[in-house]
């Protein structure tokens, strides 16, 4: 009996320390995100929301490569949604290029803009989605094959 409570505790022990480890993988993350000037997929460096308009609390963050696209997402809260959406895409579309490729109206909330322009690698192109309401706002860059075709 002595022997399965040791066993049952050293468990409990092990998930308890698997745990701590998570959490903190999670908080160096968002410390990360928070703190970096610029996003980089591949060859292709975008500013940050940081860089751009101004530090704002980060809520989420994510990264992977799905079917051959990359993808980074950062969730962000803010006091002024409209205007860091206007200086923002007002960086993505004025400096880097990046096209509309679905019109968008930050007076109505919740809501999406969608931008996208193709990449330096050659055959592939970045797609931006930001997908915000009153409280904050989700800047997502995905990067895959494909070209961009103006309309």
């Amino acid at each position: 009996m002595k022997t399965f409570l040791k066993v049952i505790l050293i468990i409990i022990c092990c998930l308890v320390i698997i745990g701590v480890g998570i959490a903190t993988l999670i908080v160096v993350s968002i410390n990360n995100a928070k703190n970096a000037d610029e996003y980089i997929l591949g060859n292709d460096i975008i500013k940050s929301v940081k860089a751009v308009v101004a530090e704002r609390e980060v809520t989420g963050v994510s990264s992977g490569t799905s079917n051959g696209v990359s993808k980074k997402s950062v969730s962000y809260k803010s006091d002024s949604v409209y205007d860091d959406l206007v200086a923002y895409a007002g960086y993505l579309r004025g400096d880097l290029g990046f096209k509309v490729t679905k019109d968008y109206d930050l007076s109505v909330s919740p809501s999406t803009i969608e931008l996208a322009k193709e990449s330096v690698d050659a055959g592939q192109i970045l797609y931006v989605i930001i997908n915000y309401d009153n409280l904050g706002y989700t800047v997502t860059i995905n990067k895959g094959a494909g070209s961009l075709t103006a309309y």
